[in-house]
């Protein structure tokens, strides 16, 4: 079974996440570091991150610029879920008097 070997600017998958390969880096021991910016990492405001391809060389696979698009609408999805529950419970909470509160505590 031969094993995939990213490139430059290749689109990924490891495990359930999808990433964009910026950099490669390998050592003088033959060892091999991507740079890899992911779709979850820019919603979590993150650079990029280093990911030990030698660790689990099986769990990285080619991936498209479709499954990017994809995980970046269920982000944008998952996001304004929460944004909406975050906004419903602060609206429930103004509505309640100031004696309710003070009980609540």
């Amino acid at each position: 079974m031969s094993t995939y070997t990213p490139q430059v600017g290749d689109v990924i998958k490891m495990r359930s996440w999808h990433g964009i390969v910026l950099d490669i880096f390998r050592s003088d021991a033959n060892k091999t570091v991507l740079q890899v910016q992911t779709v979850r990492n820019i919603f979590r405001k993150l650079g990029p991150e280093l990911i030990e391809v030698d660790l689990a060389p099986e769990h990285i696979a080619p991936a498209t610029l479709e499954d990017l698009h994809r995980e970046i609408a269920l982000h944008r999805e998952m996001q304004e879920n929460a944004l909406q529950q975050f906004i419903s419970q602060a609206a429930e909470s103004s509505t309640l008097s100031v004696s309710e509160k003070v009980l609540e505590v």
